[in-house]
């Protein structure tokens, strides 16, 4: 029988529910931690639903820095942050052996776990990267800035407070069509909130401004030079559909 653990979806809460399981010794393979909206209930598991406990997560991170070091602990938030399927089954397994080996944990490329942990970071990690450049605000008639995009995976978070140091000056929304998420700053904090059928429309000025990078961004165009195969290796067409210039 598998022991089901169930968190509310957050990196805290799955945190949370991994402290359980290493502190009362429960077998890695004999546990899972899914999210209680996916959960899918059946007879013969044994549920336990783990309550965010800021506190014990903050216990989990020091454990982890300790062991590790904070990288190792950024590392495991970038995969968590992943669209991989049962990445809390892979997160849950990487968290023991860093328990195991500790600083080595960083070299054991060889070691299947460590190895996907690794790769789920890194697509996380570039993601964001790409993202820092791309995104495209305009101002809106409600008198802030709005930019919306739909990454492969859950970084909303590490973008959003990017912007909240590039762009402290302003207050702006930041949202997640795919995941119907959103980011508000108030020129104070961050806050995040989750929406539905948001339809906000820029300023006539900025469309002006639109419209002007546009007519540029064709007018420096030399068509001779052309090679898409290029640009899209450099920046992938699943990144063009709200960048200005490409629409």
């Amino acid at each position: 029988m598998y022991k089901i653990f169930l968190y509310d979806g957050t990196f805290e809460g799955f945190m949370c529910a991994a402290f359980h399981i290493i502190s009362e010794g429960i077998d890695k393979d004999r546990a899972i931690i899914v999210s209680k909206n996916e959960y899918q209930p059946m007879f013969i598991d044994s549920v336990r639903e783990v309550q965010n406990d800021f506190k014990t997560f903050l216990e989990m991170r020091k454990g982890i820095i300790e062991k590790a070091d904070n990288s190792v602990f950024k590392k495991i938030y970038y995969a968590f942050l992943s669209d991989t399927k049962d990445k809390e089954g892979y997160i849950l397994r990487y968290l023991f052996s860093v328990l195991e080996h500790g600083k080595k944990i960083k070299y054991l490329y060889s070691v299947d776990i460590v190895n996907a942990v690794e790769k789920m970071a890194k697509n996380v990690s570039r993601e964001i990267g790409k993202y820092m450049g791309l995104m495209r605000f305009y101002e809106t008639d409600e008198g802030f800035l709005y930019a919306k995009f739909e990454p492969k995976n859950d970084i909303i978070k590490p973008i959003a407070y990017f912007f909240k140091n590039r762009l402290n000056e302003f207050c702006w929304a930041v949202h997640d069509v795919k995941r119907n998420k959103i980011a508000i700053y108030d020129k104070k904090r961050v806050q995040f909130l989750t929406c539905s059928n948001l339809k906000l429309e820029a300023t006539q000025q900025d469309e002006m401004f639109q419209m002007l990078w546009k007519t540029y961004f064709k007018a420096m165009a030399i068509e001779e030079r052309k090679n898409l195969k290029l640009q899209q290796q450099n920046m992938p067409k699943r990144y063009w559909k709200y960048l200005v210039e490409k629409n």
